[in-house]
C-alpha cells in the first residue's frame, strides 16, 4: 500500500512544485507592471474616456478614464490568477504543477485581453474587446507559460529501492499459469446525452456573442468543444507495461508495474471528492478520471497518491495488475 510517509517525504525532498507556484504567482503582477508601462506610453495617443466593457453585439457599452481602466486592468491581471496559487497551497505538492500552469494561462489571457483593448483604443475609432494583433501572440503566450510551469511543477516520484514488494495476500488475482499472456482494455466516458448537454450549455451563449458581433469567441467556443471531447472520454490499457489512461494524443494517468502496490474496486463520487468530472487531482493527490459515481478501479502506488478510474469491470482490471504486478515483484 501507499504510504503517506513516503508521499510526504518524496514531496518535501523536491520543492520544484512549489518553486513552480510561486513563479506563477508572479506572471500576473510581472505582466501588471508591463502592461501599465505600455498603457502610460502611449498614453497621448487614446481617446479621454476608454472602452471597458462590451456588449453582446460587441460594441462598447461602458467607459471610463485612463486611471480608472488602467487600476481595474491592474487589478485583475494581477490578483485573479491567485485564486490558483492559493487552491495550489492548500492541496497536495503534486497538484501544484497543474495549478501553477493554469494560473499562468490565466495570468497571459487576461494581461493580453485587458491591456491589449486599452493600448489599442485611438480617438474616432471603434474600440474593440480583443484587438486581432493582440489576439494570438496572447494565445500562444499563455499556452507557452502554462506548458513551461506544469512540466516545471511535476512532482517527480520517489526513486524505487531493490527491496522486492509482494502484494498483499488478499489482492485479487487471476488464477493463470504464470507464462499465461493477459492484458485488459476498457474505456471511461461520460454518456453520449451528459456530453451533448454540456457542449451545448458551454457554447451556445459564445457561439450568439460570436455571431452578434465578436468573432474571435468562436475560438473560445472551439476550444471548450475540445477540452470536453478530450476529457470526456478515456481508454483504459493494463498489459505489461502497466496502466495507461489516454484520449487522443494525451496519457493522462500511467502507472508502471514497478510502482503497483495493489489495485482493487472501490467507489467514487466526483462531485464530492473531485469536485467535478474527467481528469481531476483530488486535495490528497489522488489522480482520477472518472466519468460517473460509483465503482472505480483504484491502483494503489508506491510511493505517490493512488489512481482513480471509473471503469465497468472494475475488478476484472484490478485482477489483471494485481497478476501481472506480482510477475514482476
Amino acid at each position: 500500500m501507499t504510504t503517506p510517509a513516503a508521499t510526504s517525504a518524496s514531496a518535501g525532498a523536491d520543492r520544484r512544485p512549489t518553486h513552480a507556484l510561486v513563479a506563477s504567482a508572479l506572471v500576473g503582477p510581472f505582466l501588471t507592471v508591463v502592461g501599465l508601462a505600455l498603457t502610460y506610453a502611449v498614453r497621448d495617443r487614446l481617446p479621454e474616456r476608454l472602452a471597458v466593457h462590451w456588449g453582446p453585439d460587441g460594441g462598447p457599452d461602458r467607459f471610463a478614464s485612463l486611471t480608472e481602466a488602467a487600476v481595474t486592468a491592474a487589478a485583475m491581471t494581477a490578483l485573479l490568477p491567485l485564486v490558483f496559487v492559493v487552491i495550489g497551497a492548500a492541496w497536495h505538492p503534486s497538484a501544484r504543477g497543474p495549478l501553477a500552469g493554469f494560473g499562468g494561462v490565466v495570468a497571459v489571457f487576461l494581461g493580453g485581453l485587458l491591456f491589449g483593448s486599452l493600448t489599442s483604443q485611438r480617438p474616432g475609432e471603434v474600440a474593440q474587446a480583443f484587438p486581432t494583433v493582440w489576439l494570438v501572440p496572447t494565445l500562444v503566450l499563455a499556452a507557452a507559460v502554462g506548458l513551461t510551469l506544469w512540466r516545471w511543477g511535476r512532482l517527480r516520484p520517489p526513486p524505487l529501492d531493490s527491496t522486492r514488494r509482494h502484494l498483499p495476500a488478499d489482492a485479487v488475482r487471476l488464477d493463470v499459469p504464470a507464462t499465461t499472456r493477459v492484458a485488459w482494455t476498457g474505456h471511461a466516458a461520460l454518456p453520449n446525452v451528459g456530453v451533448l448537454l454540456v457542449v451545448l450549455l458551454a457554447i451556445t451563449p459564445l457561439v450568439v456573442v460570436a455571431v452578434l458581433g465578436m468573432p474571435w469567441l468562436l475560438l473560445l467556443a472551439a476550444a471548450i468543444v475540445a477540452l470536453l471531447v478530450i476529457t470526456g472520454s478515456a481508454r483504459v490499457v493494463i498489459d505489461a507495461e502497466g496502466l495507461r489512461v489516454t484520449s487522443l494524443f494525451l496519457t493522462w494517468s500511467r502507472v508502471p508495474l514497478e510502482r503497483v502496490a495493489e489495485a482493487r474496486t472501490g467507489t467514487v463520487s466526483p462531485l464530492r471528492e473531485f469536485g467535478g468530472y474527467g481528469w481531476r487531482i483530488g486535495k490528497d493527490g489522488s489522480r482520477g478520471f472518472v466519468t460517473r459515481s460509483g465503482e472505480a478501479l483504484v491502483v494503489e502506488r508506491v510511493g505517490e497518491p493512488p489512481v482513480l478510474v471509473t471503469v465497468d469491470d472494475a475488478a476484472d482490471a484490478a485482477a489483471v495488475l494485481n497478476t501481472l504486478a506480482s510477475r514482476r515483484s
